[in-house]
């Protein structure tokens, strides 16, 4: 009986020392994991079984966006005013006032609906805070760009609008395929120019002074905006210009709108506009 006893013993301390050491296997490896995982959490092995499965910190309509301040979430689409706006397509500042008034309407971030234009960046900040979100600053709208395919010519429909290669101008929001971001998210380049917080003030960005109007060569890794410019494209930057005034306030869009060619991408910036203008190639997304 005491042998059996003693066996019974051994064995136990067994798998006691084999289920320890296992254990201590998971935490080394689930900690590595969260370690790479360390801009995104809920991307982990530990995220996900504390978030669940989907592991994902965004709502459905965003996509999330790596950062060196932790990350943060876009909508994956240019928005659209929403079923409790009065008018589905302003195509007037007016329209977009009488919209943003009515309490219901809100913006929203889907697939095939026409992006919401002729919005001042005002209106667009109002319209992001109705839904608890806010517009991107110019280096977030960066981060999420990148990686969107920027051909500089024979452009089809699955690309990026940028040569009225879609049906219609401006396109139904995810009309190309082609065109989404390393991130995620879709018509970052073309289609509408991209309302960002932020602007420039006599020629200066954030206290910097911005080169002029043409070809960007290089961009500031800090500020996401423009380091010099020249007058021949830049492969390296995708062809992609600069259009900016250096006197008084100037708004910031970003991407390119559908006419813009090899002109628009990634890296475009236009700083011409005031805050208070509008066009119908002019749009917006939100963060949060």
């Amino acid at each position: 009986m005491r042998k059996t006893v003693h066996k019974k013993s051994i064995i136990a301390k067994f798998f006691k020392a084999l289920l320890g050491g296992l254990f201590i296997v998971f935490l080394g490896t689930a900690g590595m994991d969260a370690a790479d995982h360390r801009g995104n959490l809920s991307e982990s092995v530990i995220g996900k079984l504390i978030f669940g499965k989907s592991g994902s910190r965004c709502p459905a309509e965003m996509v999330f966006v790596s950062s060196e301040t932790g990350g943060f979430c876009i909508d994956k689409f240019e928005n659209s005013a929403g079923d409790g706006c009065n008018i589905k397509n302003p195509s007037t500042v007016s329209e977009s006032q009488d919209s943003l008034n009515i309490f219901a309407c809100q913006p929203v971030s889907v697939v095939n609906a026409s992006p919401w234009t002729n919005i001042t960046q005002d209106q667009a900040i109002r319209a992001c805070a109705k839904v608890g979100k806010r517009l991107p600053t110019n280096k977030e709208w960066q981060a999420a760009a990148l990686g969107t395919p920027d051909p500089d010519k024979d452009w089809g429909v699955d690309d990026c609008q940028v040569a009225k290669n879609w049906p219609s101008q401006p396109g139904l929001t995810g009309s190309g395929q082609k065109c989404i971001s390393y991130s995620g998210a879709f018509d970052m380049i073309g289609n509408v120019w991209e309302w960002v917080s932020g602007a420039v003030v006599d020629g200066k960005f954030e206290g910097r002074e911005l080169p002029a109007s043409g070809y960007i060569s290089a961009m500031n890794a800090s500020d996401a905006m423009p380091s010099a410019t020249s007058e021949t494209p830049s492969a390296t930057m995708f062809n992609d210009q600069m259009f900016i005034k250096n006197t008084e306030t100037r708004g910031i869009l970003r991407g390119g709108y559908f006419d813009n060619k090899s002109d628009a991408g990634q890296y475009a910036v236009y700083a011409v506009t005031l805050p208070n203008n509008w066009a119908g190639t002019m749009g917006f997304r939100c963060v949060k």
